[in-house]
């Protein structure tokens, strides 16, 4: 698959979109309602939980898979699980914020 689709591209664009929805999100909670922000967020986690759980499955069931689609899939996994982190902190924010800022 090249190097342009190799882990560090992955995890870049993983990256990305990370920080495209955060501003995204920041603009929805300062312009419409810091609620709407923390429920943005919340679905962009459950997505990528479910993204996640999905990569994992397939490569459990990795039978016939060619080296490099298993090197591709992990890689993603990994980019993914990054994600993960990522949204679940910024959900934990985004609620935090609504808290206090009310």
């Amino acid at each position: 698959m090249g190097p342009l689709w190799g882990k560090q591209f992955v995890i870049f664009f993983y990256e990305l979109l990370f920080v495209v929805v955060a501003i995204v999100a920041v603009v929805i909670g300062e312009v419409w309602s810091r609620l709407a922000a923390f429920l943005f967020l919340g679905a962009w986690f459950l997505v990528i939980v479910l993204g996640y759980a999905s990569f994992g499955a397939r490569l459990a069931t990795s039978e016939g898979m060619s080296d490099d689609d298993r090197r591709w899939l992990t890689d993603a996994r990994d980019g993914i699980r990054h994600l993960r982190l990522l949204f679940g902190l910024a959900t934990l924010a985004a609620l935090v914020w609504r808290l206090i800022a009310g």
